[in-house]
C-alpha cells in the first residue's frame, strides 16, 4: 500500500524540506510542550527525505518505506549499540480483543501468524514482540485497519514493504506445519488480549544488523534480540494512541491463504467465485421478503435473495438518506442471528446471482451485516457518494 500522506503533513514537509542533510542530535517537539532528545552518536547517519520534523499534535506522521544506511553488518550493528535507549518506564500497550465475523477473524490470524514466523522465525519471544507490533500498528491512526493490510502494507512497491517478508521472494518458501502451528497459536493468542509488555507501544523494528533511515526520527524503547524497538517520540508513541477500531473485510495474500487452506476471495463472508468479469444477463426481479413490508424498505428494491442464507441484495435510491439505509438493513435482518444486505445504486452493478462476483464489489453502495458469533450488527457505506461522519463507517477505500 502506498504511504499514507495528507494535505497538512504534505504542506508541513515542504516548508522544512532538506533544511539539514545530516542527524547529529534528534529533538522533536511533541503536543504539550515535551520534549523527547536521543543523541545519535558517530557515525553520522543522513537521512533520506530530510531530517527529523517536528510532529503535528492533530495529524498523525507519515509511514516511511523501508530503506536502509549502506552498511555493513558489523557497521550496523555497532552504529544501533551506541544509540541509547529513551530513558523512563515502558508503558504497555492496551489489549486487543479482534471482533469480526469467523471468516475474517481465520484470515487476519493467518496473516499475522505469516508476519511473525518469516519476521522472527523460530523465536517464539521474537514471534511475540513481532505480534504485538502489529497490533499496535493496526490500532495507530498512521496504519491501515486490516490486520491483513498492516502486514502487507507497501509490498506492492520494490521498495515500500514494511515487513520485508513481504517482498522479498520469503514467502515462496512454505513454513513446516509445526511452525505453522505454533505461529498461528501465538497469532491467536495475541488477537484474544494477549499483551507482549516486553516492546511496548513499539510501532518499528529492524534487525540489529541493519540501519534503517526512519530509525532517527524515532524512540528506541525495547531490545528483544535481535530485533531493536522503537516507538514515535511525545503523544504518537504513548498508548493512548492506541484506540483505532479494525474494518471488516481481510484481504489476504493468496499465497498466505494457502498455508492455512483459506479461500483468498471472501468478503464480508461470502465464498466468492474466481474474478472474471462476467456481464449480467439475467433479468432484475422485484422480490418480496416474508414479514417485510415494501414500506420499510425506503425506495429500495429487493433483487435477489436468499431468505434461507439470509443474503439479501437491493438496488437502493441514489438519493436516499443514508441513515435510512441502516434503518433498511437493520428491518430486513430482525429476527435473523446472522444476515447480509447489500445495496447498489445502479441497476447495471446489480448482481443477478449468487455467489457475488468480485467485480460486482467494486461499485457495492451499502453493506449491513450482523453476526452472531460477535453479537454485532452494523452497516457500511461507500462514503464517496454517502456522507457518513466516522470514517469507520465507511467501506474500505471508500473515505477520504
Amino acid at each position: 500500500m502506498p504511504v499514507r500522506r495528507n494535505r497538512a503533513a504534505i504542506s508541513f514537509v515542504l516548508l522544512g524540506l532538506f533544511i539539514f542533510a545530516t542527524i547529529v542530535t534528534l529533538s522533536i517537539l511533541a503536543s504539550g510542550g515535551n520534549y523527547e532528545t536521543s543523541q545519535l552518536p558517530a557515525p553520522r547517519l543522513a537521512r533520506r527525505g530530510g531530517p527529523a520534523l517536528r510532529l503535528s499534535p492533530a495529524v498523525p506522521p507519515e509511514v516511511e518505506p523501508l530503506e536502509f544506511a549502506d552498511m555493513s553488518p558489523d557497521q550496523a550493528r555497532d552504529y544501533n549499540a551506541r544509540v541509547p535507549f529513551v530513558p523512563g518506564k515502558l508503558l504497555p500497550a492496551p489489549a486487543f480483543r479482534y471482533i469480526g465475523i469467523p471468516e475474517d477473524r481465520a484470515r487476519a490470524r493467518a496473516c499475522l501468524a505469516a508476519a511473525v514466523l518469516y519476521e522472527a522465525g523460530d523465536d517464539a519471544k521474537g514471534e511475540e514482540a513481532v505480534a504485538q507490533v502489529v497490533l499496535n500498528r493496526l490500532r495507530h491512526p498512521a496504519f491501515p485497519k486490516t490486520v491483513c493490510g498492516v502486514v502487507f502494507q507497501g509490498s506492492e512497491r520494490k521498495t515500500g514493504c514494511q515487513f520485508t517478508f513481504t517482498c522479498d521472494g520469503a514467502l515462496a518458501r512454505s513454513p513446516s506445519p509445526a511452525a505453522w502451528a505454533r505461529a498461528k497459536e501465538i497469532a491467536d493468542r495475541a488477537l484474544s488480549g494477549h499483551v507482549d509488555k516486553a516492546v511496548g507501544t513499539a510501532t518499528h523494528y529492524h534487525a540489529d544488523y541493519v540501519v534503517p533511515y526512519w530509525g532517527s526520527s524515532l524512540a528506541k524503547i525495547a531490545l528483544v534480540s535481535p530485533h531493536i524497538f522503537y516507538r514515535w517520540p511525545g503523544r504518537w508513541g504513548q498508548p493512548v494512541t492506541l484506540t483505532g477500531r479494525t474494518e471488516p473485510f481481510e484481504r489476504i495474500d493468496p499465497r498466505v491463504a494457502a498455508f492455512d487452506g483459506l479461500n483468498p476471495v471472501a468478503v464480508a463472508g461470502i465464498e466468492l467465485a474466481e474474478p472474471e468479469v462476467i456481464r449480467p444477463t439475467v433479468p432484475l426481479q422485484s422480490l418480496a421478503i416474508a414479514g417485510v413490508p415494501e414500506r420499510a424498505l425506503k425506495g429500495a428494491i429487493v433483487r435477489l435473495k436468499d431468505e434461507e442464507a439470509s443474503q439479501f441484495i437491493l438496488q437502493l435510491d441514489p438519493g436516499a438518506f443514508s441513515g435510512s439505509l441502516a434503518i433498511v438493513g437493520f428491518t430486513i435482518c430482525s429476527g435473523r442471528p446472522n444476515c447480509i444486505v447489500m445495496g447498489w445504486t445502479s441497476a447495471a452493478d446489480v448482481p443477478r446471482t449468487f455467489p457475488v462476483l468480485p467485480a460486482a464489489l467494486r461499485s457495492l453502495a451499502f453493506l449491513y451485516r450482523r453476526s452472531s458469533i460477535t453479537d454485532t450488527a452494523q452497516p457500511f457505506w461507500d462514503c464517496r457518494r454517502f456522507q457518513r461522519p466516522v470514517a469507520s463507517q465507511c467501506l474500505p477505500g471508500t473515505h477520504n
